[in-house]
C-alpha cells in the first residue's frame, strides 16, 4: 500500500513537472510572437495559458501589454490589474497602469476613502496574502518563543525581555492575519470589474428601455455591489450608481 502511495506520488510530480515545462514552453513561443509585433497571436497564446489555469504576475502583465499594443486599452488595464494583486510592488506594473489609465476617455473623480481605511488598504495591498500569511506565522512563532525564555530565562531581565518581546509579536502577529485574508479575497473575489466594450450606458434600473444616467467608455474600474438577472448593479469612482449588463464588464 505504502509502495503504490508512493509512486502515485512519484507519478503525480512528474505530470506536475511535464506541465510547468509546457507551459514555459508555452509562455516562450507567446513572448516570441510579442517580440515580432503579433500582438493578435501572442494574446491567443498567452489566453491559452490561462485557459489551463496558470495564473501568474508575469503572464497577466505580458498578456496586458499585447492587449495595449493591440490597441484594447479595457483588456490591457484588466489585466495590469490582475497582474498588480499578484505583484503589488512591482514598479513596471504601476507604471504600466498608470500610464494605460491616462489615457481613458472618461475623466471620473475619485471620492477621497476615509484616512484609516485608505491606510489600511494600502498596507494590505504592500504584499501577497502568501507574503502576509508567512509574516503572520514567522510573528507568531517569535511570539511562542518570547515566552518560552520568559519560563526558562537564566536570569531575570532574560524572563522579563522575553515576556514583553512574546506580547508584542503574539499583539503584531494578528495584523498580518487579517491583511492575509484581505489579499486573498481580493485575490479570488475582488468584486471590481473593467469595462470593457467601447461605450456603454449607465442605466437607472436593470432595464435596457430605463432611463439613461451617464455615457461611459472602455476601460473604467468600476465597483459591483449588487446583481439582477443579467445585470450588475455598480458604483463608480465618484459614487454614482446605476445598473450594466453583465457582458459589458469582467471582474478583476
Amino acid at each position: 500500500m505504502m509502495m503504490r502511495l508512493f509512486l502515485l506520488g512519484v507519478l503525480m510530480l512528474l505530470l506536475q513537472i511535464s506541465w510547468t515545462q509546457n507551459v514555459e514552453e508555452q509562455f516562450e513561443l507567446a513572448n516570441q510572437s510579442y517580440n515580432k509585433k503579433d500582438y493578435s497571436t501572442a494574446i491567443e497564446q498567452y489566453e491559452n495559458i490561462l485557459d489551463q489555469g496558470y495564473q501568474s504576475a508575469d503572464l497577466h502583465y505580458n498578456l496586458a501589454n499585447a492587449y495595449y499594443r493591440n490597441r484594447e486599452i479595457g483588456e490591457a488595464i484588466l489585466h495590469y490589474e490582475r497582474a498588480s494583486r499578484l505583484k503589488p510592488r512591482d514598479k513596471d506594473i504601476q507604471h504600466n497602469l498608470s500610464f494605460a489609465q491616462a489615457q481613458l476617455q472618461d475623466e471620473i473623480e475619485v471620492l477621497p476613502p476615509f484616512f484609516l481605511a485608505r491606510w489600511w488598504q494600502n498596507v494590505q495591498q504592500l504584499f501577497s496574502s502568501n507574503v502576509w500569511s508567512v509574516l503572520s506565522m514567522l510573528l507568531l512563532w517569535g511570539g511562542i518563543a518570547g515566552f518560552v525564555l520568559w519560563q526558562l530565562g537564566s536570569q531575570r531581565k532574560q524572563r522579563q525581555q522575553g515576556f514583553i518581546i512574546g506580547c508584542i509579536l503574539l499583539f503584531s502577529s494578528i495584523f498580518p492575519v487579517f491583511w492575509a485574508m484581505g489579499s486573498s479575497k481580493a485575490e479570488a473575489h475582488s468584486r471590481e470589474a473593467i469595462l470593457l466594450v467601447a461605450a456603454t450606458n449607465l442605466q437607472s434600473a436593470p432595464d435596457a428601455e430605463s432611463a439613461t444616467i451617464m455615457e461611459l467608455h472602455e476601460g473604467i474600474k468600476i465597483a459591483l455591489i449588487d446583481q439582477i438577472n443579467n445585470w450588475y448593479k455598480v458604483r463608480l469612482s465618484n459614487g454614482e450608481e446605476g445598473w450594466l449588463p453583465f457582458e459589458v464588464v469582467e471582474e478583476i
